[in-house]
């Protein structure tokens, strides 16, 4: 070989052993950065909840001359779904599209769990709260310091409730029956599963959690009828099924004597431990909204003729009272204690006794659609926001 050939050979030979290092230093390079990301990613329930706190902090308006006159109103952005606020023992919990955000009543952030679920769903009791997948298979039990457990059942969930002890009830579809009703304990062990026959549209925790109450529907003559049953997480068999209801049971709740109360479309009514009504109250006019604590229930009632609103107090064993709004009433909901009633209207926030009366009043805005009582304050809730009102009973 020539002199000139052997140069030539040896600058090609030099020019692609720098082609192959280059490519064997990108490749390194690529396989780092490919190993970095996986491990942010396996990390991200750690790292995503901090940047999350950040820009929610930088997303909240303070009011007064520090930030221990509390961090109000409190921001939810990205919600495409809306949002969904409940009491947790003391605080307040946030569920978004993409996170579980705890609260103190001073408006701190105190936590902040993202979570993956599709139509996510918010249910508390005392200090737990569960988070569902409406429609998908997963759930996990919450407390204010920390998320206790998460698992997947075998088939979609219907809807899911939670007691106060850290129970979990779902109901769930089923390919063998008509839906199947399952319970964890608070430490996510499944304790109880029941085949139902027929399709349940609503359930409760009984007083002492050994057992619950579900409703199914049937149809007599035409007519949608209610069944209440009451099963023990003890026993196969029902404990008992009431008499059917002429009425499209919403909710069930239990009372502070063991037996429920009924909150239907056209009417309620309350039961005793053994399934048999104790009082009926037929709706003069249509149903916006109910709720109920201990022993009484409150209803919001609509005349669109006379343009008002009728809040009807009902305690078992009494005679219903009844107030009528010549205003707007948004929300109606039942202290916690039991002992009174929320009423808020357009500009302002009624607290009535168990009798009907006034007994305090709190300025609110008007765009704010819904409260909820913890301690000395009202937490208003509007379509992006969430504001505090200092609460006197």
């Amino acid at each position: 070989m020539s002199k000139q050939n052997q140069g030539a050979a040896d600058i090609y030979a030099a020019r692609r052993k720098k082609r192959v290092h280059r490519l064997l230093k990108r490749s390194i390079i690529f396989v780092v950065l490919a190993l970095v990301l996986l491990l942010l990613y396996q990390k991200r329930d750690l790292w995503l909840p901090q940047l999350d706190k950040i820009g929610t902090k930088h997303q909240t308006v303070i009011q007064g001359d520090s930030a221990a006159d509390g961090q109000f109103p409190l921001y939810v952005y990205g919600a495409k779904g809306g949002y969904q606020a409940e009491r947790l023992d003391q605080e307040l919990a946030v569920l978004s599209d993409t996170y579980l955000h705890i609260y103190n009543t001073a408006g701190k952030m105190e936590d902040a769990r993202q979570h993956t679920y599709g139509s996510a769903m918010l249910r508390t009791a005392g200090s737990y709260a569960l988070v569902y997948e409406s429609g998908g298979t997963r759930f996990r039990l919450e407390t204010a310091v920390s998320t206790r457990y998460e698992h997947a059942v075998s088939d979609s969930i219907i809807f899911g409730r939670v007691s106060e002890q850290g129970q979990v009830m779902l109901v769930t579809a089923s390919q063998t029956s008509a839906c199947k009703l399952i319970v964890f304990n608070e430490k996510g062990q499944q304790v109880y599963e029941r085949s139902c026959v027929e399709d349940l549209v609503c359930a409760a925790f009984n007083a002492d959690c050994s057992g619950c109450y579900a409703v199914s529907l049937q149809v007599h003559g035409g007519v949608m009828q209610s069944v209440v049953h009451a099963y023990s997480f003890s026993k196969k068999e029902d404990l008992w099924s009431a008499q059917p209801l002429d009425m499209l049971v919403i909710s069930v709740y239990n009372t502070k004597d063991g037996g429920l109360f009924i909150l239907g479309d056209t009417a309620c009514c309350w039961m005793n431990p053994g399934g048999t009504v104790k009082g009926t109250f037929t709706y003069p006019d249509p149903l916006e909204q109910g709720d109920c604590a201990g022993d009484r229930a409150v209803l919001l009632l609509r005349n669109d003729e006379k343009r008002t609103h009728t809040v009807v107090i009902l305690t078992s064993g009494a005679e219903p009272v009844t107030k009528v709004y010549e205003t707007t009433v948004k929300c109606v909901r039942m202290l916690h204690d039991s002992r009174g009633v929320l009423v808020q209207q357009r500009t302002k926030t009624d607290t009535l006794n168990p009798q009907g009366a006034v007994t305090s009043s709190t300025a609110v805005s008007d765009s704010y659609e819904s409260c909820i009582q913890i301690g000395s304050y009202l937490f208003l809730t509007g379509y992006d926001r969430i504001d505090r009102a200092d609460y006197r009973n």
